[in-house]
């Protein structure tokens, strides 16, 4: 009969098979590729062929039973054995289980050969944690009091942020363990209790390491105002945190939440309801960063205005659209107002009001420029703003700028005030020699006419003996025609024997 065909057909025919059969190596080879258990029909010497058992081993665990003794006291042939099949450290020897260095070289194989360690081995701190550094479920076999081990745990996280699902009481109440998971990965907050996610200043930690965490607060923490008041005033964007994509629709009735909102976005007003944005102490806290801010309220309060204008004139044009009429404006706050920002009559609804301009020139006479056409041709304002700055000359109406006592006003407190004055005036030599005492250099403004006039040259070298100096330097760069620059005496060279001008 031939055995070997019939040992390959099937296993089995070994029970009826001969001795020297179940001592053939290929034989047996080909019995224990069909299954592990074809090793207990095998030969003693063959039970200690080390290559055979450990083919049976690959193919069934329970195959190491059959093993030779010899074989199955070997560390060696128990960590081959574990390679190719890890149920053979559960069948294999007690004190292999119990052995750390077989243990330690194991893990490296497999992970989960931490199941079958001994009780010892299950509670070793490193030797467990070699096995989290692989896959967290390694937490499943290690002994539950290390669940309960502050330090083990902390490690354990750190190696896979999983592991904080294994956390025995009182450890799911110690915030800064799900902290270090959270440096991961958000989904460690789905295995904190409502405790925890309950708790403000756990949840705002957890919100500064990942903002999405807001998501996971509990139902009675995520309607509680002073919780976001704290997230918009200790997260970067915590406005838009709040407004926008976790908090609540509540939030935007709370004066709380807004405060410190605009405190830090003042774009922050436009998620307040009407009674929110019409809050002066809000408006006026918006402000203080822009004037902006009173384009979003829904009701302006002099206060607020007041401080806006103190940063922008535009203030004033949202205030004055807010009202049905400029009557409203009391005339108290409208001085206010003007003292605060006298450009507020830069608006056109401001520019033609003469006593707003009045007053806002008597404070900076240069804001002449903004007056209506018909103001800059008002005498009693150009003389207000003249006074106020020589400047404002300039913004006079042309007939003004003719007018002599109003152009000796700003002469006297600057000579090149001249430039403002109409040809007419720019012609008369007093007029030039008057801003020529108060600075010399206003010579260049003077009418062209004048500087064919031989008198007027007489008279302004005879006062200001530089005079011709200061046209070349402030002038057209060419000699007036009323004027010549004197010569310099012609240069004399002493050669020894005699002396020849040059």
């Amino acid at each position: 009969m031939d055995w070997a065909s019939a040992v390959a057909a099937d296993w089995r025919a070994l029970e009826a098979a001969p001795e020297e059969v179940k001592n053939q190596r290929e034989v047996m080879m080909q019995a224990v590729a069909q299954t592990g258990l074809a090793l207990q029909y095998a030969s003693e010497a063959l039970r200690r062929d080390r290559a055979l058992c450990l083919a049976a081993v690959r193919a069934t665990a329970e195959a190491l039973d059959f093993a030779a003794p010899e074989l199955r006291q070997d560390a060696s042939f128990a960590l081959e054995a574990c390679a190719v099949n890890l149920r053979s450290l559960e069948l294999g020897e007690e004190r292999h289980r119990g052995d750390r260095a077989l243990m330690q070289q194991a893990l490296k194989l497999n992970w989960q050969a931490l199941q079958y360690a001994s009780m010892e081995l299950r509670r070793d701190v490193r030797l467990c944690l070699e096995a989290v550094q692989q896959h967290w479920r390694a937490l499943l076999h290690v002994s539950e009091e290390l669940w309960s081990d502050r330090d083990f745990m902390l490690q354990a996280i750190r190696c896979r942020w999983q592991c904080v699902q294994f956390l025995a009481p009182p450890l799911t109440l110690d915030g800064s363990l799900y902290l270090e998971a959270l440096k991961v990965d958000v989904g460690c907050l789905d295995f904190a209790g409502p405790e925890l996610r309950g708790d403000p200043g756990f949840m705002l930690a957890a919100a500064k390491l990942q903002e999405v965490a807001l998501e996971k607060v509990t139902g009675q923490l995520f309607e509680e105002p002073s919780f976001w008041a704290s997230v918009v005033r200790e997260l970067p964007n915590g406005w838009r945190l709040a407004y926008e994509e976790y908090g609540p629709s509540s939030l935007r009735d709370s004066p709380e939440v807004m405060l410190e909102a605009v405190r830090m976005n003042i774009d922050a007003l436009e998620y307040g309801t009407q009674k929110v944005r019409s809050e002066p102490a809000i408006l006026q806290e918006a402000v203080k960063r822009s004037w902006r801010a009173v384009e979003h309220a829904a009701k302006l309060d002099a206060g607020s205005v007041l401080k806006a204008l103190e940063k922008d004139w535009r203030a004033i044009s949202v205030y004055l659209d807010s009202l049905s009429c400029l009557e409203e404006v009391e005339a108290e706050s409208m001085k206010e107002m003007i003292r605060r920002n006298p450009q507020v009559v830069r608006d056109p609804r401001l520019s033609g009001e003469k006593m707003v301009v009045l007053r806002a020139v008597k404070q900076d006479g240069l804001v002449l420029r903004f007056a209506s056409p018909e103001l800059q041709d008002d005498e009693a304002i150009c003389y207000a703003a003249v006074k106020q700055t020589w400047r404002a000359l300039e913004f006079a109406s042309a007939r003004l700028q003719g007018k002599e006592e109003l152009v000796d006003l700003a002469l006297k407190q600057e000579g090149l005030a001249l430039q403002f004055a109409c040809p007419e005036l720019r012609s008369r030599p007093k007029l030039v020699m008057r801003a020529m005492t108060r600075n010399i250099a206003a010579f260049q403004f003077a009418d062209p006419r004048l500087h064919k006039d031989t008198n007027f040259w007489e008279e302004l070298t005879r006062r200001f003996p530089t005079a011709w100096v200061r046209w070349m330097k402030f002038g057209r760069g060419v000699e007036s025609p009323g004027f010549s620059a004197p010569r310099k005496p012609p240069k004399k060279v002493d050669l020894g024997l005699e002396t020849v001008q040059l």
